[in-house]
């Protein structure tokens, strides 16, 4: 479809190449280092923002290779627009429920059914996520994050 998020089909997109094989197996090498600095960088980020955003949790026994750090905030636009001016860049995943999609709507699923993820389709924004973010930069995030939040 048009928007990138709103699936018309029900699939997987899972090609893969000799070439792309072949720089996965090398990266591998070092993924185990890699999730731990993920971990770390979310870790900082969680300790940081606990306080004015709904920072994501992970259930005891249970681990996460962070692909993304997303936040809850009231005002998704505001924050956007407020990191963006500083250079920092967001993401919005999802911003449709998966229920409300075109793929989905022979299920005959309505706005109000499933009110938790409409919620949080509203509310969710990521921040930068890799494992090469310096202490410097994810607390100049947060620093950004907090003051935008409770202006």
């Amino acid at each position: 479809s048009g928007d990138k998020y709103d699936n018309i089909r029900i699939g997987l997109n899972a090609r893969m190449d000799t070439i792309q094989a072949a720089i996965l197996l090398e990266k591998l090498k070092g993924y185990d280092n890699e999730i731990k600095l993920r971990n770390e960088v979310a870790n900082m980020y969680s300790s940081n923002l606990t306080d004015s955003v709904k920072t994501p949790t992970i259930p005891v026994g249970q681990s996460s290779v962070w692909a993304q750090y997303s936040i809850q905030v009231e005002d998704r636009e505001k924050l956007k627009s407020d990191l963006s001016n500083l250079g920092i860049p967001t993401a919005t995943f999802y911003p449709t429920p998966i229920h409300l999609s075109t793929a989905y709507s022979h299920l005959s699923y309505k706005v109000g059914d499933f009110p938790v993820s409409e919620n949080t389709s509203k509310k969710i924004v990521s921040l930068p996520m890799h494992p090469f973010l310096a202490k410097e930069q994810i607390l100049e995030i947060v620093d950004a994050v907090n003051k935008s939040v409770k202006k």
